[in-house]
Parts: structure tokens; sequence; C-alpha cells
């Protein structure tokens, strides 16, 4: 009976004991949410010094909703340009003990990948690919960014107010990634990618080769992350950001000339030449993975009947590479780099 009682009292507890950070990524299920405030001003705040501005959002959850005070600033590089995206991406911030009892409770930081272009289903059809994108890597490691599907309903309450209903994905702050992996961010950069974790460094390049990513830097920092779990030991390099990948083929998305590829749709490993034995356990996770990351495509809600056919086309693509002894060695093993 005691024992009981204790398991009893455990389940009781699991939320807390679990880490609240638990309930936000713990399902795959689209949350609702409506954001109001003078968005206006925070999505002309655009500048090098930008500002946090306050909003109201609403989480619905079951038939209740609830009101949670937050700030919001605009972050990014390229999709913080107007001539890029009209709604640019968002930093999310909160205060713990205005979340707890909620889905938020235990973040703090949360970045929040918008519409970016009004109601045009292109662009819809783009976000839920990069997002697709960020479940793929999911499916291979725990080292990795976690996602969760948002609806917005967007309340503008300035001079002309105006309400917009869009999509949005938020993303797993860094500092809780780091933590949650066993670890913590390594700031800094000038890192050579042949020092950080042999495995995840050939995991994460075969990555960005398989979604047609080209657009990342381990030395300069540009679209990774590095984790340092033990002094002492490589960091492990965990990739965001894949809206200039060729899986999502973003409408603004053009490769880097020195490159030599004509569209981003084109495939070139950028990855760096290891030892073979780290290869190993590579090729393993990615081959048990295919029927599963073709699945995420083929049963996504969200995608378009067009847009599935030519995910898991560019998906089958690269696993006709990777399976193919000759195709692989011509296409990955021959044309890892030597330097930077």
């Amino acid at each position: 009976m005691i024992f009981l009682r204790s398991i009893l009292l455990l389940l009781s507890l699991w939320p807390a004991l679990a880490g609240a950070q638990e309930l936000l990524f713990s399902s795959d299920s689209m949350l609702r949410l409506k954001m109001q405030g003078d968005l206006d001003v925070c999505i002309q705040d655009r500048g090098e010094e930008r500002s946090y501005h306050p909003v109201e959002v609403i989480w619905y959850h079951n038939q209740d909703s609830t009101s949670i005070p937050m700030e919001i600033r605009v972050r990014g590089n390229f999709r913080r340009r107007k001539s890029t995206c009209l709604f640019p991406p968002l930093h999310i911030k909160m205060k713990k003990d205005t979340v707890v009892g909620t889905v938020f409770e235990g973040q703090k930081k949360l970045k929040l990948v918008t519409h970016c272009r009004g109601k045009n289903q292109a662009f819809e059809q783009k976000l839920f690919l990069e997002y697709l994108a960020y479940r793929s890597y999911n499916l291979l490691t725990e080292e990795s960014f976690r996602v969760r599907l948002v609806e917005i309903t967007y309340v503008h309450t300035g001079k002309d107010p105006y309400t917009e209903v869009h999509h949005g994905f938020l993303i797993e702050d860094d500092e809780d990634m780091a933590e949650r992996i066993g670890g913590r961010l390594l700031e800094g950069g000038n890192i050579h990618p042949l020092q950080v974790d042999p495995v995840a460094g050939n995991r994460m390049a075969l990555f960005e080769y398989m979604i047609g990513n080209t657009d990342w830097s381990i030395p300069a920092m540009h679209n990774v992350k590095l984790v340092l779990r033990e002094p002492g030991t490589p960091p492990l390099v965990v990739p965001y950001d894949f809206d200039w990948s060729g899986l999502v083929d973003a409408p603004y998305a053009e490769p880097n000339p020195m490159l030599g590829i004509a569209s981003v749709r084109e495939r070139l490993y950028r990855g760096f030449c290891r030892p073979e034995e780290s290869w190993e356990p590579v090729w393993e996770v990615f081959l048990a993975k295919k029927e599963e990351m073709l699945a995420l495509y083929e049963t996504s809600p969200y995608l378009t009947k067009a847009e599935k056919q030519q995910a898991m086309r560019y998906l089958r693509e690269f696993y006709d590479i990777i399976e193919t002894p000759g195709r692989r060695k011509f296409n990955i093993e021959e044309r890892c780099r030597t330097n930077e």
C-alpha cells in the first residue's frame, strides 16, 4: 500500500519532476494561440538595435483559454529585411511566474518562425516544409532543436486595427536545447569543423546534403550551435534555419555563386573528410530511418499533394545516392572538404 501511494504521488508530481519544458514540445499537435498588441510597431522595429514590445498571448486549450503577458522582438538576418518578409520572424520572451500551469511552463525565451508574406499558400507550404526539416533531424538524433506548430490569430491594436490568422512554428531555446542534451552552449567561433565531434559533424553534414542546404558554416557559427558536454571533449554541432535548403526551396533562396551550383535544389556535399569509422554509425541511422523519414512527409496533413510528391521525390533521390556504393562515393565521400 505504501509503495502504491508512492507511485501515485510520483505520477501526480510528474510534470514538475520531468521538467516543464516537456509540456510545450511533448506533442506534435497544432497549438492554437492569439497574439494581440500594437504588433505593427514591433514589425517595423527591424534595425540593428531592436527593442522588445509588450503583447498579450492567449492560449486556447480544450474549451478554455489562458491569457499570458509576453514580449516580442524582430529577429533574424535575411528574413528580417522588408524586401524578404513583410512579417518577420520573432523572439518571444516571458516570465516564469506568469506561465506556471500553462503549456509554456518552464519557458523563458522562444523563437517563432512566421508566415513571412500574408495569405500566400506558397509561403505557407515553405513554412511547413521547414518545420518538417526540423522534425526530420529530430528523427535522427536528440541532439537537435525541437519544434511545435502553431496557428496564431494576430490582433493588431494600433492606429488601424485588424486581425489576421497564420501558421508558424516555435523553436526550442538554444540554452534549453543544450541543457536537455547534457551540455552548455559554446560561444565564440573560429572552430575548425574537424574539431567538433566526428559523428555529430558527419551526421549534420549529411543531413544538410539530404535537404540540399549549403547555407551553414561551423567556423563562422552560421546556422549552427556548438554544445560542449565535457571539458576537453569535442563539441557537438546542432544545425538550424533550413529555409535556404533545396527541400524547402523558398522563393528568395539562391546558392552562393562561389559554390558553382545553379539552384538550391542542386545538392553539394559541404562536409569535411573524416576517418571511415566515424561514418558507420551515420550511414546506419540514416538508412534505418528511411521509411520513417518518408512517412513524415507522406502523412503530413499540412502539405499539399504536389508538395508531398516533390519532397518525397527529393528525399528518395538522396536515399538512392547513399544506398548505391558508387554514387555515394562519387557524390559524398570523394567530395569531402580538406580545408575551410
